[in-house]
């Protein structure tokens, strides 16, 4: 028999191929053997998913440099670990939209008593955080210069795994939160992004070995930096949405 990847010859005891490591298939595929497959992948407790989530708070230092210096099998490898927490975010926000219906973007109440409805911006929230990380890492790559211990590709690299682990805590945490109780989302985003910025410069404090004062200043010039980029993208939002006829200036007018 040979391996049906890359063709070398195998012994017929052999599971794995020792040239390219596929897993020898002797069975048709079924759908137990699908849904078994699935299954592993998703709960095994050894999978590299949980044990990411776990050590991305009790050592991430480790996991971020580790994946830098060349260890990828231990950890899940960055952007597939941003990538499967921004999908999960982007199921949080249909639920609290369209279950739990949630004004996400509650604004100024207008002299007819009504909103301007910009819930819609969350249909392209996955695209808008792909766009957005890269400027997270700018940010801290400049705030982070004088250290010259990462360039802006690993810095790409820490903030993918920071913004993935706090999507995946977002989604953890808001699910039952807005399920059960009527806290506004606007005051929870504020609270959370504090919590945010707190662990981002906890992950780099480790990563870099700086004292408290030093991250801390780092992180309230980040936070500086990151109010201004929101209002940025805020207007350019705003000014899109005007433009392509999503809301009107009657709609903002009191």
């Amino acid at each position: 028999m040979e391996c049906k990847n890359c063709h070398t010859s195998l012994h017929p005891d052999y599971g794995y191929c020792p040239s390219c490591g596929a897993k020898v298939i002797r069975d048709r595929l079924t759908l137990k053997s699908v849904t078994q497959d699935l299954v592993y992948l998703v709960f095994n407790l050894d999978n590299t998913l949980f044990k990411t989530f776990r050590h991305l708070f009790t050592q991430p230092e480790l996991v971020i440099t580790g994946y830098i210096s060349g260890t990828r099998k231990k950890h899940m490898s960055p952007f597939s670990y941003f990538a499967i927490a921004i999908t999960l975010v982007g199921i949080l926000f249909f639920v609290l939209r369209n279950v739990y219906h949630i004004d996400l973007t509650p604004g100024n109440i207008t002299s007819n008593g009504k909103t301007p409805n910009m819930d819609y911006i969350f249909d392209y929230q996955s695209i808008i955080t792909y766009l957005i990380v890269p400027m997270y890492a700018l940010m801290t790559w400049f705030l982070f210069f004088d250290k010259k211990k990462m360039n802006f590709t690993e810095h790409l690299v820490a903030n993918a795994y920071i913004t993935g682990q706090v999507s995946m805590v977002q989604v953890i945490v808001c699910l039952p939160l807005f399920g059960l109780t009527n806290l506004r989302y606007d005051l929870f985003t504020w609270i959370f992004l504090l919590l945010t910025v707190t662990y981002q410069f906890y992950v780099f404090k480790k990563i870099y070995q700086i004292g408290f004062w030093s991250a801390f200043l780092r992180g309230f010039i980040y936070l500086i930096l990151f109010t201004i980029l929101m209002l940025v993208i805020g207007t350019l939002i705003l000014f899109v949405s005007l433009a392509t006829g999503r809301v009107s200036l009657e709609d903002f007018r009191a």
